[in-house]
């Protein structure tokens, strides 16, 4: 599969880092890694793939949920070298999978029917090069930091509607895949959950930007079009739990 230029930039972000932490002196070595398990829940815009859910629903005269109406669930995976007491810099990445369905029976002219709607996304992932500012590096039990990320993003998804009784059986088949740039901000913080510092609870909330937009083929007696716009509008705040573990050396 073909990755666009544009998301190549962000890639050689990526690079960059791994490169950086390469070829970062041995003294660095000494301050030591922190690995990060998280679940995150976002709130993303996907305003276009709302506003077409809506349209199935004015047309039917049926109520099925939007994206707004469920949570965004994701898990995700940091890892951080101490470059300095300030600056922390490495690796994110995130995956989820999930969707959205509905039934229900409408009247037709070929008697009531059932009419079945389903979005469903078999991967949503992305893997950024980031980087930890620390706001107190001399702190011990609680370190607020600010965070920033830039990288690819990957998803995968599938659109289906269908309207079917003895007599009628209209389909709609969408798939939808690409690759995108993403960016992320926001502000965290860790919180030492042992003596010796080595677990630490994380959290904080950041803002994400990243959409795949583009026209793909629509299959069916339903589709509107031989094309339609799918648009996978990932932009938006999110907030995160997780479970920090340090190892290396300990921090200076």
């Amino acid at each position: 599969m073909r990755i666009p230029i544009r998301s190549l930039s962000a890639l050689v972000a990526v690079t960059l880092v791994a490169g950086a932490l390469a070829a970062a002196p041995a003294a660095a070595e000494d301050a030591g890694w922190t690995a990060v398990v998280l679940v995150q829940e976002a709130f993303p815009k996907q305003s276009v793939a709302n506003e077409q859910i809506e349209l199935i629903n004015s047309t039917f005269g049926v109520d099925f949920d939007t994206w707004d109406d469920v949570h965004n669930l994701s898990l995700g995976v940091k890892v951080f070298r101490h470059l300095t007491p300030r600056w922390r810099v490495g690796f994110e990445a995130d995956w989820s999978a999930g969707g959205i369905d509905g039934t229900a029976t409408i009247p037709t002219e070929a008697g009531p029917a059932e009419l079945a709607f389903e979005q469903s996304y078999s991967v949503f992932a992305d893997l950024m090069a980031a980087a930890h500012y620390q706001l107190c590096p001399t702190c011990e039990r609680f370190e607020p930091f600010l965070l920033g990320g830039a990288g690819v993003a990957y998803e995968q998804d599938r659109t289906t509607l269908t309207l079917r009784n003895e007599y009628l059986d209209e389909w709609l088949i969408v798939d939808n895949d690409g690759w995108f740039p993403c960016f992320t901000a926001g502000l965290g913080a860790q919180v030492a959950l042992s003596a010796s510092r080595t677990w630490w609870l994380e959290f904080g909330v950041a803002y994400y930007w990243g959409r795949l937009e583009h026209q793909v083929p629509a299959e069916g007696s339903l589709a509107p079009a031989p094309e339609v716009t799918a648009d996978t509008d990932s932009t938006g705040p999110n907030y995160w739990l997780g479970l920090a573990w340090r190892f290396g050396a300990p921090r200076g």
